[in-house]
């Protein structure tokens, strides 16, 4: 604009003294025409001086996580650190398959001889015999006539009487079926009745096991109380039977063949059993 203005200017000096006749404007001032046309670009000026630095500006927002590098080479191998404390005990582990078998051994030193041992009895005395005949006679000694098993033959199946051979400690037992009529029944030794049973109902059983001691000449017998209740039976589907057998002898030094003609019952005086009627109750 200020170009323009003063192009402007000369114009009009320029033209007053050309035009002598011409009248001149009442003023030398420009009068503004109208814009003219944009001029071009000018070349590009020199290059400025650097300006100063501008404040800090605001934090920026974190950036995304940039993409894993690859790994690095292996590093040297550091120094070897100091042993750490000792570790608890572990939990027992399972139990292992059992070894193969050694080989046998070389046979010890015979060892110290030991102290006596119990005895072994030289006495020995046993039986079992079954009733052969039915109702048998009462306050008798019932006789088992059919011998089963008689060791040494301690037992007489003639009167049905066994006669300890030793001091010692005995086992008897009877197991005797009930037809007919009741049955009662005991094991006596020496005269008195050790145990007794009763049954009422025909077609039973009647069952003893005693443990005893005896002497040396003690006898042992079973034994029916009376006509009316003597109800044991045999047949060939059933048998009652009466056996009894030493268990051990009081002392080792009891050997069978001594004399024992003595017997308790009787004072030591007579070895034979009595023949006269027996009482079922001790007197």
């Amino acid at each position: 604009y200020k170009l323009h203005s003063i192009f402007s200017h000369i114009l009009c000096l320029l033209s007053s003294k050309v035009l002598l006749t011409a009248s001149c404007p009442e003023t030398c001032e420009p009068i503004p025409g109208p814009a003219g046309e944009p001029g071009l670009p000018g070349p590009a000026g020199a290059r400025g001086l650097p300006g100063l630095n501008g404040d800090h500006g605001p934090k920026g927002m974190k950036g995304d996580p940039g993409v894993v590098g690859e790994s690095g080479p292996q590093g040297a191998q550091g120094q070897t650190g100091e042993n750490g404390e000792k570790g608890h005990q572990g939990p027992t582990g399972l139990t292992g398959q059992t070894g193969a078998t050694g080989p046998k051994g070389d046979q010890g030193e015979m060892g110290m001889t030991g102290i006596p041992g119990p005895c072994s009895p030289t006495v020995q005395s046993a039986f079992s015999a079954a009733l052969l005949t039915s109702n048998p006679t009462p306050s008798r000694p019932v006789p088992f006539k059919r011998v089963i098993y008689n060791l040494n033959l301690h037992y007489n199946p003639d009167n049905g009487v066994y006669t300890a051979p030793v001091n010692g400690t005995y086992v008897f037992s009877y197991h005797l079926q009930v037809s007919t009529r009741m049955l009662k029944v005991g094991l006596f030794h020496n005269f008195e009745a050790t145990v007794r049973t009763t049954t009422s109902v025909e077609m039973n059983t009647a069952s003893q096991q005693v443990v005893m001691s005896l002497n040396q000449g003690d006898w042992v017998w079973v034994q029916v109380k009376d006509i009316t209740s003597n109800g044991m039976f045999t047949g060939s589907e059933a048998s009652s039977t009466f056996s009894g057998f030493l268990l051990y002898p009081d002392r080792c030094d009891d050997m069978f063949g001594r004399d024992f003609n003595g017997n308790a019952a009787n004072n030591g005086t007579d070895p034979g059993f009595p023949s006269y009627n027996l009482p079922w109750e001790h007197p």
